[in-house]
């Protein structure tokens, strides 16, 4: 049976991990942001009933709304037959900030409507403009490898557009910290009114209200990789049965050890497959490793390594397996190196607690992941050789989230005092949250040209620190950490985080292509 879930529902599932853990779990958390105490009401809901309500006026043929041309004219309207009284109850309620701030941005709505009209090429009607508004999208079926999910939503609305034929527009009436969210909500939009009506490619905008507006468009191409990268590994996941979902621990194991006794059907099968080529070897053990499951294999006398090496395709048909497994020598075995079907999940909370880690005496050390034995994969940004790191892999494997890892750990082992970060974040997903946060050098960079003058005032400043560094009697930048032992707290670490770097690269090379 396919299991059912809201696009509130997914788009938490997607960001948050112990909310989906929970919705496993059988339980329905909250899907609302919390809102700060003292903060101004947005009234989010009203917003979106007025707003298709209104439209919805618009469009019906028997209310001649088409000689509406004007902002002003729009909001008379909106205001006479609609909005007054709700306007009159937030008053009542002593709300006036948030009736102020609502009536300024049914302003701004009736404002776009204006704009949306001048620019409609032969507008007749407000029906040329507006397909539908808060289009349901009821029981959207989704196939997964691992089962079906049905997904329901409602879209606030579908536009007709001069360049990009459709576009789906979610309204938002704050940003901050949800501008992930919001664009993760809107590619589930998309993705779905694609299935429900084949044939269309939907153009996504998002529209911030606040109360002015601030329009932020979305390309489908950039929907189609933001779903496949965050949406459909989760959906795969949702779509497992009870048995095959992994939910977080309570008690986490620790790291470094082996994760399970031997699997003795496997061993048998490797024993047997080696035995029939008149190779004899015994399994000692197995060690799982997040990426892959190590057999150790003791080869029996007069048994060469490169004899069992040479079997490894005889392996992948015996145990069938989707590729070769990796067969080497070992101190005192032979190990076999089998991947797993799905990689296993490496808690930050376990890796924060690793004595390893806690014992590293950099302040900038990160944990990279679990290596084959096991044992925890350390870096330190103070070495010389790993102040720079490239994270490469393929459409989502996992880069933005190691990314947010490391940062997390960099924050974790820091006082703001010792270590500043810039965050240049051009596709405006990963770092949003961390706007605010005293550990910046300033808001997070989303303009590529603003990344330059970044970038250029880092080898700026990286020059002034190695003349310091050479006056001060340190020979090299990677004795930050000696300075700072010392009792020299002015200089603090600085971590430069780009993701998506390639953007930048294609940037600069389609800019010198234009000087050309």
């Amino acid at each position: 049976m396919a299991k059912k879930i809201t696009v509130s529902e997914l788009k938490c599932a997607c960001l948050d991990p112990v909310w989906r853990a929970r919705w496993l779990a059988g339980e329905r958390p909250s899907t609302q942001p919390h809102i700060a105490q003292g903060g101004i009401k947005t009234n989010s809901v009203l917003f979106h009933k007025l707003a298709e309500t209104f439209v919805g006026w618009l469009c019906n043929p028997s209310n001649a709304a088409e000689s509406l041309e004007s902002g002003e004219a729009l909001w008379q309207a909106l205001f006479d037959r609609f909005a007054s009284e709700e306007l009159t109850k937030l008053l009542r309620a002593n709300q006036l900030e948030a009736s102020h701030r609502f009536n300024l941005c049914l302003r701004a709505l009736c404002n776009r409507l204006a704009d949306l009209r001048a620019h409609a090429p032969g507008f007749k009607a407000w029906p040329d403009l507006y397909l539908g508004e808060e289009f349901d999208l009821k029981s959207v079926r989704i196939e997964t490898g691992r089962g079906a999910v049905l997904i329901n939503g409602r879209v606030d609305a579908v536009r007709t557009h001069p360049v990009h034929g459709v576009e789906v527009i979610d309204y938002k009436l704050s940003r901050g910290a949800q501008a992930k969210h919001d664009l993760v909500q809107l590619a589930i939009y998309a993705r779905m009114l694609g299935i429900a009506k084949p044939g269309l490619r939907f153009h996504g905008v998002l529209e911030y209200y606040e109360p002015d507006l601030h329009e932020l468009p979305v390309p489908a191409p950039q929907l189609d990789s933001l779903f496949e990268e965050m949406v459909t590994p989760v959906l795969a996941e949702l779509a497992a049965t009870r048995s095959d979902l992994v939910v977080p621990s309570e008690d986490p194991k620790r790291l470094g050890e082996p994760r399970g006794p031997p699997d003795d059907a496997l061993a048998a099968a490797i024993r047997d497959c080696f035995a029939a080529f008149k190779l004899e070897v015994d399994v000692l053990g197995k060690i799982e490793a997040p990426q892959l499951v190590r057999y150790r294999v003791r080869p029996a006398a007069g048994v060469k390594v490169v004899s069992l090496a040479n079997r490894a395709e005889d392996l992948q048909v015996r145990l069938a397996l989707h590729q070769p497994p990796l067969i080497g020598p070992a101190q005192g075995y032979v190990h076999i190196d089998i991947p797993r079907p799905k990689p296993d999940t490496v808690r930050w909370s376990e890796v924060m607690s690793d004595p390893g880690y806690q014992r590293h005496p950099s302040p900038v050390a990160l944990p990279i992941g679990i290596g084959v034995d096991g044992e925890l994969v350390l870096a330190d940004l103070a070495d010389p050789n790993c102040c720079h790191a490239l994270v490469a892999g393929s459409a989502g494997s996992g880069k933005s989230e190691l990314l947010k890892s490391l940062v997390a750990s960099l924050l974790h082992r820091n006082q703001p005092k010792a270590l500043r970060l810039t965050i240049i974040d051009p596709k405006i997903l990963t770092f949003g949250s961390l706007n605010g946060s005293p550990y910046l050098t300033g808001p997070v960079i989303t303009d590529l040209d603003d990344a330059v003058v970044r970038l250029d005032e880092a080898v700026a400043e990286m020059g002034q620190r190695y003349r310091d560094l050479a006056h001060e009697g340190f020979e090299g930048f990677e004795n930050l950490s000696q300075r700072l032992a010392s009792g020299c707290r002015d200089m603090p670490f600085h971590v430069i985080v780009f993701d998506e770097f390639n953007t930048l690269i294609t940037y600069l090379t389609t800019q010198s292509l234009f000087q050309c």
